[in-house]
């Protein structure tokens, strides 16, 4: 009886699943077009609907449950184009990977179709659209992004690069973490970054800006050791994991790999594109406990340092707190240190500085800038 109960409930969950509409949103200025939009898609789809590609990225953004974009070309405030570049050039992997149906003018040149295939589109329909193509592309791209995304969940892995994608490098870094704490080893992290990304990707389109993509992650996994682990974390950024690495070797791979992408030449249109990369490092010394978060976070604050000083810059981060193998060091007090200065006891002041600027160092280094303009100010 049990296992029937059992059975009956995986095939209704079955149904449910089976059930469930892929939701869809379709972009246009035309009250129209999204009028027969609504009667052709609503009955088989959970529809969703945008004037512009501003209200259209405001949903994108809140809706992690959208499976389909139709947009128009031609709207107020954001036209399809820039929602488009928008949507390939997004921090999410989700919003990133969703297929981009290109609703075209039957008048619109090839050139114009050419140039939305080469941003990211993923395909397009000549108005007036008929309802048995519409629906046909719908149901199929919606399927294909379905799979997809499980795919990629399943495996852990970036599907274009073959490197960890971003569930997968947190959890490795975990792994990582747990690791060298257990055995009082050191940790490092380097954040790589294509410099000014947006801007190349405009000019050699989603193609070409793949295949580069593709190049860098080929050139780190030649570099890296076999105990190394690599992740893409973002459009044009990876994340190296370096366990039991000295520091120093750790600079100087950072320096060396963003030489090398520095040396890309790109041919666009008879012309040559220059790339750069940027790189920020982080490190635990032997010893010292790791938070793998802390350490994420501040590999990320040395490459947005790293974007101030110029392209192709690498900077570094220390997160060094108390030795594990050392005896804990007395508590040092801020408000006690303030009093002394008060006092004018500068001497006992100056014998604890370098304790409590140490103790501080990992907490600066997560501020933002302006909290710092404050701290100082």
């Amino acid at each position: 009886m049990i296992m029937a109960e059992s059975v009956e409930a995986a095939a209704a969950e079955q149904t449910d699943n089976n059930q469930k509409k892929a939701k869809v949103l379709v972009v246009d200025d035309s009250k129209l077009v999204r009028s027969t939009a609504t009667k052709i898609l609503s009955a088989k789809f959970d529809l969703v609907l945008a004037e512009d590609g501003e209200e259209a990225w405001e949903k994108i953004c809140a809706d992690d449950s959208i499976q389909v974009v139709f947009t128009d070309l031609g709207m107020p405030k954001l036209d399809g184009y820039g929602l488009i570049q928008r949507i390939r050039q997004s921090e999410n992997e989700g919003i990133r990977n969703q297929p981009i149906i290109v609703l075209t003018g039957a008048a619109e040149e090839d050139t114009v179709r050419r140039k939305v295939l080469e941003l990211g589109a993923t395909d397009f329909i000549t108005k007036p659209f008929s309802s048995t193509e519409i629906i046909a592309r719908a149901e199929a791209h919606a399927s294909y992004h379905r799979d997809k995304a499980k795919l990629e969940k399943s495996v852990d892995v970036d599907l274009l690069t073959g490197a960890l994608n971003k569930a997968g490098l947190e959890a490795q870094l975990e792994k990582d973490a747990s690791f060298v704490n257990r055995h009082g080893q050191t940790l490092s992290l380097i954040v790589f970054e294509l410099d000014d990304f947006k801007t190349t990707y405009e000019r050699i389109g989603k193609s070409a800006a793949e295949q580069l993509i593709k190049q860098l992650a080929a050139t780190i996994l030649r570099t890296i050791r076999k105990e190394d682990s690599i992740g893409r974390n973002g459009v044009a950024r990876f994340t190296i994991i370096l366990p039991m690495a000295k520091p120093e070797g750790v600079i100087m791979l950072a320096k060396r790999l963003c030489e090398r992408i520095n040396g890309f030449k790109m041919k666009l249109g008879g012309e040559s594109l220059s790339i750069s990369m940027s790189a920020g490092v982080s490190t635990v010394a032997r010893g010292n406990r790791v938070v793998a978060r802390d350490l994420l976070r501040a590999a990320e604050q040395a490459l947005a340092n790293a974007k101030k000083v110029g392209p192709g810059q690498v900077q570094l981060l220390k997160l060094d707190s108390a030795p594990a193998a050392k005896a804990a060091p007395s508590a040092i007090s801020i408000d006690g240190l303030l009093e002394a200065i008060s006092q004018g006891k500068l001497e006992s002041v100056e014998n604890q500085l370098e304790g409590a600027v140490g103790r501080l160092r990992a907490l600066v280094a997560l501020m933002s800038d302006e909290q710092k303009r404050r701290l100082l100010g």
